[in-house]
């Protein structure tokens, strides 16, 4: 394993060399930029950076020694041992029993009244004039406003 010193005299060199790379590059790219359409300039420019990232992770990938993760801890080894016969499960634990032969009653349906009472429709009636019928003479007013507007 290399000592502190050098990986980071090793570190700035690298740091050193992409600086260069970079300003060559740019210069490159300064270059060509005026060949390339205006509208084409952005596709060319996300192209290029997706390929040189891509190009990086390669480079990484190669560069990064393979290692066993877990090289310096002292862990055991560990050994699976399968028992030497299994235990087998009875066939009548296999099946849930019979189940009971009578059904509760259910109900699909009721019969329709022909009649209702007051009593029986007052939960699901309201009564649209009890707040006034103003509130009802200025919506239909809107919408019929609306219908003639559109109208050509």
């Amino acid at each position: 394993m290399p000592s502190s010193p050098r990986l980071a005299a090793q570190i700035q060199i690298f740091i050193r060399e992409l600086a260069g790379l970079l300003a060559r590059a740019q210069l490159a790219v300064d270059g060509k930029m005026g060949r390339i359409p205006p509208r084409a300039r952005k596709p060319v420019l996300i192209a290029s950076a997706a390929v040189l990232l891509a190009l990086l992770v390669a480079l990484i990938g190669i560069a990064l020694p393979e290692r066993d993760p877990y090289a310096g801890w002292d862990l055991p080894p560990m050994v699976i041992q399968a028992p030497a016969h299994r235990d087998l499960i009875p066939p009548e634990e296999l099946f849930l029993p019979d189940e009971p032969d009578f059904i509760p009653g259910v109900m699909l349906g009721r019969e329709r009244r022909e009649e209702w009472t007051a009593e029986d429709a007052e939960p699901w009636w309201r009564n649209p004039l009890a707040d006034g019928e103003e509130h009802w003479r200025l919506g239909i007013e809107r919408i019929v406003d609306e219908i003639m507007e559109s109208v050509p």
